[in-house]
């Protein structure tokens, strides 16, 4: 049947097919286009949503923790709370309080006490001495690790977004304050007032069912969560849309307290009435549109179909006319009739185009060519830059006019801990952890790079991730634009802090050795004419009968002449040179070999120690027996100078590179200038140790680089902190 049909309709019915074909594809193609342009898209909205609400919550942590630090850093505050006067302090905090819930919603501040017990609620005052301990883990976390905490932790009134800041007076840990914000249906109807969303908390009931738990909606949403669903939720964020059939795109993201723990998930439903809308749009117009497509294309087909049927009827019918003998010449092509024109037009055509892709073809070889050369000159030309710049042991940075971190090289993680991440794009990272300045000196530094162009080369303290304090001679450069102003500043950080540890060693040393060679030459000096004034005032002591009045005065000059010696012979073993032998030592067990060994003294005394060892601590390079002498003397020191039925309290800790040792006790009183010549050469005449050597001890620990301090405290408290580097010259 098909063979029987005319060459005309063999040509239109697969046209007429194909065109139908392609245009039901081609509609099917966009329709399904669109749907998964419009899915993506509410899928980017809805998750933008999401971003904006993870953001939020951070804008309120940050809010609170300002807030609570504005609140700590008041010096009332930490006085009342030393003190703990409940009364003033909330009388100090209400209209803070107020003020803070009205203009920035806050729905809480809290006070709490070590080890975590509740002691002013300003919102409820009548609540307080509960134990937090067992439900308020950021509370414990701030106590005893004495650092800010925030997050979304549950209290008594519910969850809430919540900052905790230690409090200190006097340097003592006082307690904490918490400020929070509601983190629940008010939290939500907010959100949904600005954004026009729908929001859904569901947490999980004691029978394991996913509930509402708060809601933001105009709708009636679905009161328990399908299982699984809630299953999938729980691990990661689910979208989910039904493109034909539902009129809400959802999207469900588990949120996390403070403690990392699930609490809630959180639902957007976005309003789908207009995709649906839109879709159905789209479907029908496309419909139409591939109707006519179809009509014109069949149209279309069987004109083309009769425009070339005609020749070839025309040669076949003078074909059959030779066929029929009706012709007696035959039928030769024809030069200029149509089909003839028509491939002499095609031949034509086929050469200029061999021409012109030929001509294509070199120019895209040349091109191909120089575009490779350039381009290997310059990855060549950047390897070698970035090369240069990660390697150098130098911190290179470029600061943009609004203070963000546009690049620094990865040298900045070696030296001081932070990843690039932290640093670049951050506006705040260069002026709060490498300048560490105030607003007036970062506005001062700002006016000088990007208003004057100047510049500066200054030399700054940089505390590392750990609180290790660097030395780094920081040099920037503006660099400007062609209307000469300032775009950006790069710069460079060298790190000089081993540089400044050796001059600040030579420095001490020198001066130690200047201070022994004066010393020795006075105490040489004083020492000679002693002796013999010592040994005449005994020779006449003893040629005087006992009932002479002048053998009185005799016996007090040789009484202070021995003072003098036993004064000279302290100030000697303060001045005598002595080598050092290093070794790697344990100070834990330094200080526990001292005590035992002076267990016996101690208790004769009636002194107890209080030992507070930080345990695995390093251990440091150090002269075991020296180190050992200085600590002798420091706690016979000590002994002498607290009064009876004392505790000394004795610790040790280590941060940075550092271990720090402090010993504190209440003395008798010392005046001010007692403080001043703590560390002078002295004797305790009536002491069981009339000798003790402070000077010497202040030397051994400067010869191991370290340094010792005292000071005086409340209620005649004395304090005496030593700190040794774990590694000399470091």
């Amino acid at each position: 049947m098909v063979r029987s049909l005319s060459l005309k309709w063999k040509i239109v019915i697969p046209f007429l097919f194909f065109a139908f074909t392609g245009t039901t594809l081609l509609a099917y193609i966009g329709l399904s286009s669109q749907q998964a342009l419009i899915r993506a898209e509410e899928e980017r909205e809805i998750f933008r949503y999401h971003n904006l609400f993870v953001q939020d919550v951070r804008d309120k942590e940050s809010l609170v923790l300002s807030l609570a630090a504005t609140i700590a850093e008041d010096v009332a505050v930490q006085h009342l709370l030393a003190l703990r006067d409940r009364s003033e302090l909330y009388d100090l905090m209400l209209s803070t309080f107020v003020r803070l819930r009205k203009d920035f919603h806050i729905e809480q501040i809290h006070f709490h006490v070590p080890p975590g017990i509740s002691f002013l609620r300003v919102h409820k005052p009548e609540m307080y001495g509960d134990d937090l301990t067992l439900e308020r883990k950021m509370v414990v976390d701030a106590l005893s690790d004495k650092q800010p905490r925030s997050g979304i932790e549950q209290g008594r009134t519910g969850y809430g977004i919540r900052a905790v800041v230690p409090i200190f007076y006097a340097r003592e840990l006082a307690g904490t304050v918490e400020v929070s914000y509601s983190f629940g249906a008010p939290f939500l109807f907010t959100l949904h007032k600005r954004w026009g969303l729908d929001l859904t908390f569901y947490s999980m009931n004691d029978k394991g069912e996913w509930r509402i738990s708060a809601q933001a909606s105009e709708r009636d949403e679905r009161e328990e969560l399908d299982p699984e669903l809630a299953k999938r939720a729980t691990e990661r964020p689910v979208f989910l849309v039904d493109v034909w059939n539902q009129n809400q795109a959802l999207l469900l993201v588990p949120v996390k307290d403070y403690s990392g723990d699930l609490v809630a998930l959180l639902q957007f439903s976005l309003d789908r009435t207009e995709t649906k809308r839109r879709l159905a749009h789209s479907r029908n117009v496309m419909i139409v549109i591939g109707l006519i497509g179809i009509a014109v294309s069949f149209f279309l087909t069987y004109l083309v179909a009769l425009f070339l049927i005609c020749p070839i009827e025309e040669i076949v019918r003078e074909a059959q006319e030779i066929a029929e003998e009706k012709r007696e010449r035959h039928i030769e092509p024809k030069p200029k009739d149509e089909i003839g024109r028509l491939a002499e037009a095609l031949n034509l055509m086929l050469d200029s185009l061999q021409a012109k892709r030929t001509q294509l073809e070199v120019y895209a070889k040349t091109l191909e060519k120089r575009v490779e050369e350039r381009t290997a000159d310059l990855l060549a030309s950047e390897e070698k830059y970035r090369t240069l710049v990660e390697n150098v042991p130098l911190v290179v940075y470029r600061i943009l006019q609004d203070g963000t971190t546009e690049f620094v090289n990865s040298y900045l993680t070696d030296i001081l801990g932070y990843s690039i991440e932290e640093a670049v794009g951050n506006r705040t990272f260069w002026s709060e952890k490498i300048w560490g300045c105030d607003e007036a000196e970062c506005k001062d530094i700002w006016q000088k790079n990007f208003e004057t162009g100047d510049g500066y080369r200054i030399e700054r303290i940089v505390r590392d991730r750990n609180g290790r304090a660097l030395t780094f001679i920081d040099h920037a450069i503006p660099t400007r634009d062609s209307r000469g102003g300032v775009r950006w500043v790069d710069g460079i950080m060298m790190d000089i802090t081993e540089l400044k540890s050796f001059q600040e060693m030579a420095l001490r040393t020198e001066e130690i050795r200047l201070l022994e060679e004066i010393s020795a030459h006075m105490a040489h000096a004083i020492r000679n004419p002693l002796s013999s004034a010592g040994g005449f005032a005994r020779r006449l002591q003893g040629s005087l009968p006992g009932d002479d009045p002048s053998r009185r005065l005799a016996e007090i000059i040789v009484k202070e002449v021995a003072r003098i010696e036993d004064f000279l012979r302290v100030l000697f073993s303060s001045i005598r040179p002595f080598d050092l032998t290093l070794g790697e030592i344990d100070v834990n067990q330094v200080l526990k070999s001292l005590l035992v060994r002076f267990e016996g003294p101690l208790r004769a005394r009636e002194l107890d120690v209080n030992l507070s060892l930080s345990p695995g601590l390093p251990r440091i390079q150090a002269d075991e027996e020296r180190l050992g002498e200085a600590f002798e003397n420091i706690l016979k020191h000590a002994s002498v100078l607290a009064t009876q039925k004392q505790t000394l309290e004795l610790s040790t800790a280590f941060a940075g590179d550092r271990i720090t040792i402090e010993l504190m006790h209440r003395a008798i009183p010392l005046s001010q200038d007692d403080m001043e010549k703590f560390f002078f050469p002295h004797i305790e005449e009536k002491a069981q140790w009339p000798i003790i050597d402070l000077s010497l001890s202040r030397r051994i620990i400067h010869r191991h680089g370290g340094k010792i301090d005292v000071m005086r405290l409340e209620n005649d408290c004395l304090l005496m902190r030593i700190e040794l580097p774990v590694r000399i010259g470091r």
